[in-house]
């Protein structure tokens, strides 16, 4: 994956504090700022964020790692996840059926 897919892969959820630290603590609430800077330290991982909110474009790829609610961003890595299982799968499987035709 490119370093922008790594970053669009990842999800930020900076709302409600309270129970997105128990969803996220140490700071995986900010996994997609985590990919831009890996060694940034967690306890500044909000303030960064909200920087960058502040200071990018409308229209900037990091805006659309921002999830607006926990439970559509833990439904969207699911599904996310079991897309490329599928994918995965159907590559191992096409690649059986060739060396079966060979």
């Amino acid at each position: 994956m490119s370093f922008e897919e790594q970053m669009l892969d990842s999800v930020n959820y900076p709302h409600a504090p309270w129970i997105s630290e128990l969803w996220g603590p140490v700071g995986t609430r900010y996994h997609a700022l985590h990919h831009l800077f890996p060694s940034l330290p967690y306890h500044n991982l909000g303030i960064a964020h909200r920087r960058l909110m502040q200071g990018l474009p409308a229209d900037s790829p990091y805006r659309r790692t921002v999830a607006p609610s926990l439970s559509g961003a833990i439904a969207s890595l699911w599904g996310r996840a079991a897309a490329s299982r599928r994918k995965v799968r159907d590559v191992a499987t096409d690649s059986a059926e060739v060396r079966r035709a060979a």
